[in-house]
């Protein structure tokens, strides 16, 4: 059994935000910034399931890319049953499965990695993160046995990150504006 898996599931259709997740924070796109963050906190195994064609080198991160047809990727599909869809399809076991929304940049690696650590540390079953204001922020881990079983709708451990959500213009100018800035 391998330890993690690491999954980024994006759309590309967005209501509020046109191609949200092909948006540019510091010239990369919000689904590499997801992928690059697995890969520097040192995920070995990275997929990134889209319903388009990705714009970047999936070499650069070993990740693996899987198409995301209609019936999976609608408005109506919850994240879980995506998440769920993609690890089943890859026919191995891991003791993790962590899954990063694109809309949520200002997670990093070390917050993923901070997250992975607690795992282990307290036996939780999962851990998601969440703003300074308690609003969940896109990041989420959690235990195999228990993504397979339990429909995960509740608080079962948590994680308190820095950054905001981006579903509009608005919050990607802000969210845009606080990271660019921050790394000049």
């Amino acid at each position: 059994m391998k330890k993690i898996l690491a999954i980024v599931c994006a759309r590309d259709s967005s209501k509020r935000l046109p191609n949200k997740n092909r948006k540019r924070i510091g010239g990369i796109c919000l689904v590499e910034r997801a992928t690059k963050s697995f890969y520097d906190a040192g995920v070995e195994d990275i997929v990134i399931a889209t319903d388009y064609d990705l714009e970047f080198d999936l070499r650069k991160y070993n990740a693996k890319h899987i198409h995301r047809n209609s019936n999976i990727s609608n408005d109506h599909i919850a994240l879980q049953e995506a998440v769920k869809w993609v690890y089943n399809g890859l026919g191995e076991e891991y003791e993790y499965i962590a899954f990063l929304m694109p809309n949520c940049p200002q997670i990093d690696s070390d917050v993923i990695k901070k997250t992975l650590s607690l795992l282990d540390k307290k036996k939780i079953n999962v851990i998601r993160s969440y703003n300074k204001d308690g609003f969940e922020n896109g990041l989420i881990i959690v235990r195999e046995k228990y993504l397979q079983d339990h429909f995960i709708d509740v608080y079962c451990g948590g994680i308190v990150c820095s950054g905001e959500e981006i579903h509009d213009e608005e919050d990607y100018n802000s969210v845009k504006k606080i990271m660019e800035s921050n790394s000049a």
